[in-house]
């Protein structure tokens, strides 16, 4: 992991996610935690060699890659945790995280591993998403939910950190299908972001680079919501002629147009909760209807009465 300072009170250890890192008369709060206890280390080691005390945790949002090294800090150091409180509940008993994603059976040994189910941690405090101090630390939590249900971000200085609230147009290009529990709010939380872009000099992603320039940053902004709208769209015109399919079909249809192969559980599985996500949102639009025939269910642009 690569230790980069932004300003005199603010550091990012890039690696597989980005970490955090706020000053403060020689205490810090940490924002996520990465994957595991490996990355836990590597996150003390770092705020060790900085010469400060962590006195907070705060995670963005409860997946595996943004808190599985919490465990490990708080063992290391009784530093509090914080974190709102659906995202909580998952930090607290993480086989929710798969067991959702497995739509809410026990999950099979291929969604129970590191990537998605982390060690459990519990959370101190919860947040509302709206602080503007943890412990003694002046910042701004902003609410930025979709990619996850009460994803967070941080304001400190002229920085703003934003979770997976968008991702960077190279990993959306590798992904092809962003992960969003909920579509519309997600694309909602996009529109929000560009509006406070000019109060930030930097703004750092939860995986990928950090951005020093607007113009960038909106790109990738833009980058992701046009994905977003792809999927919808490609349902829409998959559902057009008004014969009903199925979620496997239409995933099948979403997953052929971004030309990605899905060839493990894992992948389908978080795949599938985006176009069910946005199924959903063209539901609550009006625009599609669930339908049933022979104990299946379908979903259909005309509506059954």
């Amino acid at each position: 992991m690569q230790l980069v300072q932004l300003a005199e009170q603010i550091w990012v250890l890039q690696g597989g996610a980005n970490i955090g890192i706020l000053a403060q008369d020689g205490q810090c709060l940490i924002i996520d935690s990465g994957m595991d206890k490996d990355a836990g280390r590597d996150i003390f080691n770092a705020v060790k060699k900085l010469g400060l005390t962590p006195v907070a945790l705060l995670v963005t949002h409860a997946h595996a890659d943004h808190f599985g090294g919490a465990q490990y800090l708080v063992r290391q150091t009784g530093l509090k945790v914080y974190a709102t409180r659906v995202e909580s509940a998952v930090m607290a008993s993480p086989i929710l995280e798969p067991l959702y994603l497995f739509s809410g059976a026990y999950p099979p040994r291929d969604l129970q591993h590191k990537f998605l189910l982390a060690k459990p941690c519990l959370v101190d405090t919860v947040l509302t998403g709206s602080e503007t101090m943890v412990e003694h630390i002046p910042l701004q939590v902003h609410a930025l939910p979709g990619h996850s249900t009460e994803q967070v971000g941080v304001a400190f200085g002229d920085t703003f950190f934003v979770g997976d609230a968008f991702l960077t147009p190279d990993i959306l290009d590798k992904h092809r299908i962003p992960f969003y529990t909920d579509v519309q709010v997600g694309l909602t939380t996009l529109h929000t972001m560009k509006s406070r872009l000019p109060t930030f000099k930097y703004i750092v992603a939860g995986h990928g680079e950090i951005y020093d320039s607007t113009e960038r940053v909106t790109y990738a902004i833009e980058y992701t919501a046009q994905r977003l709208e792809d999927i919808l769209s490609c349902l829409r015109i998959s559902l057009e002629d008004g014969s009903p399919r199925s979620l496997s079909d239409l995933l099948s249809v979403v997953a052929d147009a971004q030309g990605l192969a899905l060839t493990a559980l894992p992948s389908y599985v978080l795949c599938q909760t985006t176009v069910q996500s946005a199924l959903s949102t063209l539901y609550t639009r009006g625009e599609i209807y669930p339908v049933f025939q022979h104990n299946q269910l379908f979903w259909t642009r005309k509506s059954q009465g």
